[in-house]
């Protein structure tokens, strides 16, 4: 149990010890308020009293202090308008908290929540048709964060990247391959290559209407007929495709547990529609089998066309059944675009209806899309911006930045800080946004060492090791002679962090631990210009600050960590 969950069973306790609050649930009533002057938690309980006990809040409220016997980490308690204020004893509270955070470092903010639980979070997936484009990022970022997120939490974590490897786009890809590629093996990265045989497809499809119908009678004979010559191609198209993809994984640091194939969970999905289909859950429909879901208040769905091929949905409902069985899940998270919600509500409708009763720990995290500034991306007419790219783009522009304030490094040093610096970039602009946004794509923004950025929180904690090197004290005991405001909003600051990490894994919002380390960056930018440290008063002042110093660090670095971003010595 963190601190700030201790004090609040501790001000609980002591409420429910008065004689009208004792079978209240007096948790509800604990807020924290909106300014600093009214206190550290506010208690609200004696508006709801109010009317039962015929008094007005305030008097509720001034019974409730004068009854409150002295609470631990409590220095005062005053009413105001009807509200019970709690003012923390910081002097107190900064022993404590700077103590746990040394003791603890990188498991400081870690919980036992998800113990003995198993969750598998399956994000990415690419369709393996072309290279990962800018809006491929936020499902991979996203997904690889909460992860770390759940992982960090106590659960026991499956990456999965689910392959889309069969449908009519990578039949297009396969039979443009075939009619122009004349057995080449890939040049260069593969998946990056093949593109342009996908955007040759769709430029002679506007002219050559033939061509759709050749790319259908190639996915009949791969799933249908497995045809034998045309299994092997399919597959060495995509697993090239792929091994592209795990190029940019490895680029972008992203790892996965397992990789699912949607070819492998075709016969299992059809089962399951026979299933549906004899339980009177599907219908037929002009040969294709419909699943009946109006009676539920969301649309049918085709779950096999009427030439007898599968859909997405065919392998997603073979697959989900296989995973949950296959590896003893608890939970199962889709981290998929917006686009999809329908998608999710049908799929977990048939699932439902089918009669699995674990369909109620599945959960889809929904997100908006990835913009240009320039408008709408199109990877089919190859007006789309590659991860690939970006990467490159912004360590580029990374290392005009290392090389303006650092010109004396070797070249290697900064290629090196410049790639920790790009990367990080990208990676904390798409998770600082709600999944709720959208987030059109800045590249100068990105790179900003001031204001709401990656490098902006890297740099933080660069000062932060900075003054710790040039110290070059050990950490001892130190005792703390008076606390500055802005020394008190720090504490409170990382104080919160376990709180932010538990509504962050609760909620499913990496961006929750974004606006927190920001908002620490911002405190500790304003404690270093405000508060001296090696050149404090006194030796009692400098060592408080140097623990606040190291307490701030191990936080920062926490929250790098969960983020999947690079810690960076030199700036």
């Amino acid at each position: 149990m963190y601190l700030q969950e201790k004090i609040l069973n501790e001000i609980c306790k002591e409420l429910k010890k008065i004689d009208f609050l004792k079978e209240r649930k007096v948790e509800k009533f604990i807020e924290k308020p909106p300014r600093e002057d009214y206190g550290d938690y506010a208690c609200n309980i004696a508006f709801s009293l109010s009317k039962e006990m015929k008094k007005s809040p305030m008097d509720i409220a001034e019974d409730i202090a004068k009854k409150l016997k002295p609470i631990k980490f409590v220095e005062k308690v005053e009413v105001k308008n009807g509200y019970v204020n709690f003012f923390l004893n910081y002097k107190l509270i900064s022993t404590y908290v700077l103590n746990e955070v040394k003791k603890m470092k990188k498991g400081y903010g870690k919980s036992n929540f998800g113990r003995g639980k198993r969750v598998m979070i399956e994000f990415s997936q690419p369709n393996p048709v072309h290279p990962m484009h800018i809006g491929h990022a936020r499902t991979t970022f996203l997904g690889d964060v909460l992860a770390n997120i759940f992982a960090f939490s106590g659960f026991k974590v499956i990456r999965a990247n689910y392959m889309n490897d069969v449908g009519l786009q990578v039949a297009k890809l396969v039979t443009a391959y075939k009619l122009w590629g004349n057995n080449q093996k890939p040049q260069g990265k593969a998946d990056m290559w093949l593109w342009e045989y996908y955007v040759k497809f769709h430029e002679e499809e506007k002219i050559n209407k033939d061509l759709e119908s050749k790319a259908r009678e190639m996915l009949r004979k791969f799933e249908l007929l497995k045809d034998k010559e045309t299994v092997e191609l399919w597959k060495k198209v995509v697993n090239w495709c792929i091994d592209g993809f795990k190029e940019t994984y490895r680029n972008i640091d992203v790892k996965f547990d397992v990789y699912f194939y949607e070819s492998d969970f075709r016969e299992k999905g059809k089962e399951l529609v026979k299933k549906a289909l004899n339980k009177g859950i599907a219908f037929e429909s002009d040969g294709a089998i419909v699943a009946n879901l109006e009676n539920f208040g969301l649309p049918n769905i085709v779950l096999l066309r009427s030439d007898g091929t599968g859909l997405y949905q065919t392998s997603d409902l073979g697959l989900t059944v296989y995973k949950f069985k296959k590896y003893k899940l608890d939970e199962s998270i889709w981290v998929v675009s917006s686009q999809q919600n329908l998608y999710f509500k049908q799929l977990f409708k048939i699932l439902e209806i089918l009669g699995f009763k674990w369909v109620k720990n599945c959960h889809h995290l929904s997100f908006e899309h990835v913009v240009l500034q320039e408008g709408k991306m199109s990877s089919r007419e190859g007006r789309a911006i590659m991860i690939d790219e970006v990467v490159e783009k912004l360590n580029n522009l990374a290392l005009d930045e290392v090389n303006k304030r650092n010109v004396c490094l070797n070249e290697k040093t900064k290629m090196n800080i410049a790639k920790q610096i790009g990367i990080s970039a990208l990676r904390y602009w798409i998770l600082k946004v709600d999944t709720n946004n959208m987030i059109t794509f800045d590249w100068k923004q990105m790179l900003n060492f001031d204001g709401n950025t990656g490098p902006y929180i890297q740099y933080a904690y660069t000062r932060c090791n900075g003054i710790l090197k040039k110290s070059g004290e050990k950490f001892e005991k130190f005792k703390i002679i008076e606390i500055l405001p802005v020394e008190k909003k720090l504490i409170k600051k990382i104080m919160e962090f376990p709180e932010v990490v538990a509504k962050a894994c609760n909620d499913m919002k990496p961006n929750y631990i974004c606006n927190y380390v920001y908002e620490l960056s911002s405190i500790f930018t304003e404690f270093y210009h405000s508060c001296p440290v090696l050149k404090a008063e006194n030796q009692d002042v400098k060592k408080f600050r140097l623990n606040l110093v190291l307490s701030t660090k191990i936080v920062i670095e926490n929250c790098l960590k969960l983020l999947g971003m690079k810690t960076v010595e030199i700036m």
